[in-house]
Order: structure tokens, then sequence, then C-alpha cells
């Protein structure tokens, strides 16, 4: 009975946290837009950064090792590591790769800071 209190208190917690986390990301969104707005260069660029930033965060976790599904082998030649290291070689140029890539290249897109894409999470 008490694991199910607990596991109840931890989703509503993770509920206000996501809550949470939404609304600064639009708050930053609205400045960012009304710096944009009134051409004020030094503070499109700070608020771009922390979004960009925001995102890169978020994505941390689906970069972690342990997110990805990999176990390690037991053996020590080349074959039994052959299936890891590939894995390992998918998720470090898979499409969450990519995507942290795009993210940390916002500064260097030619509009930047008024004129900035952000790319799309991955699935």
């Amino acid at each position: 009975m008490q694991n199910t209190d607990l596991y109840k208190r931890l989703a509503r917690a993770e509920a206000a946290a996501a809550k949470q986390n939404a609304e600064l990301m639009e708050t930053l969104r609205d400045a960012y837009e009304r710096a944009c707005e009134a051409q004020d260069e030094e503070s499109a660029a700070e608020f771009c950064r922390k979004i960009r930033n925001k995102l890169l965060e978020e994505s941390d976790a689906e970069m972690s090792l342990d997110r990805l599904g990999l176990s390690v082998p037991s053996g020590t030649t080349f074959t039994a590591w052959l299936s890891f290291l590939k894995g390992l070689g998918n998720a470090l140029t898979g499409a969450w790769s990519a995507y942290r890539k795009q993210l940390r290249d916002l500064t260097e897109q030619q509009g930047f800071p008024f004129n900035v894409t952000f790319p799309e999470k991955p699935e």
C-alpha cells in the first residue's frame, strides 16, 4: 500500500515539474520573440541561447548510455564486442545526436539571432 502512495506522489511531482518546465520554455520563447520584434540583438541572442541550452538539457536523458539499450558484453574478443560497438556508433550518429548538433550550431545560422530555426525533436 505504501509503494502505491509513493508512486502516486512521484507521478504528481513529475507532472508538476513537466508543467513548470513547459511554462518556462513558453516564457523563454515569448521573451525571444519580443526581443526579435524590438530588434534587440543582445537580448535575442541571449534568449535564443537559453532556449537552446534548455533543449539540450532536456535531450541529455535521451543520450545517456543507460537509455540507449546497450548491453556491455562479457566476452573479450572483438566479435563479442561488435554488436555493442555498432549500437554505440548508431547512438553517436543517430537522430538524437544530429538534433543536439543542430542545437549547438544555432548560433551559426545565417539569420542569428533574429531569424533562427529550431530543429524538431526526434521521435
